[in-house]
């Protein structure tokens, strides 16, 4: 049995859901606010630290001593409502045995309130959040190396599921097996640490109780 490692944002609902739309609006408006800058250039800092950092919340506690509850708190009171409920997808997850651990860059407060909202809420085992990995973001491998650990989960028998190619590419690196979760066509064939592409969640968890992933 294999183990699942799930992101949260746009891959347990999809991105046209425009959720995370929302956290960009945030983060910049953050961004302006406390470093006292325009939103154009609240706008090039959070794609800067995102680029270099992996998440702008690591910048910003890197470079300007931000506090990242006041952060946290802050970008992820948003509207959830264009989350529909999801009882095939939910349906499909219980039916799955192995652990089933959403690994995401932001905070437990944000995925419980994002799984309840699609129904997921009581059959996801654990969250893996930004806190619990002491603000180090995927992709880094230590992070990587802290959820292992923590769920004493064996690489070779552990598959992780993403929207971001990067977050994957650190996965294989240790030998978890990859899955993208993408609507659009995206060239794998550039990307050879990407073992499957799903179209959504719905669809990698009904492959994997297949046995075909």
């Amino acid at each position: 049995m294999q183990d699942l490692l799930i992101d949260l944002d746009n891959t347990v609902y999809p991105e046209d859901s425009n959720i995370f739309a929302q956290i960009d609006l945030k983060m910049k408006s953050f961004i302006a606010k406390n470093l006292n800058v325009s939103l154009d250039e609240a706008f090039k800092i959070q794609k800067k630290y995102f680029v270099n950092n992996g998440t702008t919340l690591r910048g910003l506690m890197l470079y300007h001593n931000i506090q990242p509850e006041m952060f946290l708190n802050y970008v992820h009171e948003i509207d959830l409502t264009s989350i529909k409920k999801n009882e095939e997808l939910s349906d499909e997850l219980k039916k799955y045995k192995g652990k089933k651990i959403i690994f995401t860059n932001g905070s437990d407060k944000h995925a419980k309130k994002v799984l309840k909202q699609i129904g997921l809420d009581k059959t996801i085992d654990h969250i893996f959040d930004i806190i619990k990995a002491d603000y180090i973001p995927k992709p880094d491998i230590s992070t990587y190396q802290k959820v292992i650990k923590e769920y004493s989960l064996d690489p070779d028998k552990t598959i992780m599921i993403d929207d971001l190619p990067n977050n994957l590419k650190t996965a294989k690196e240790l030998g978890i097996k990859t899955v993208l979760i993408k609507k659009d066509f995206f060239n794998s064939k550039t990307h050879n640490y990407i073992d499957i592409i799903c179209a959504n969640l719905l669809d990698t968890i009904r492959k994997i109780n297949k046995g075909i992933i």
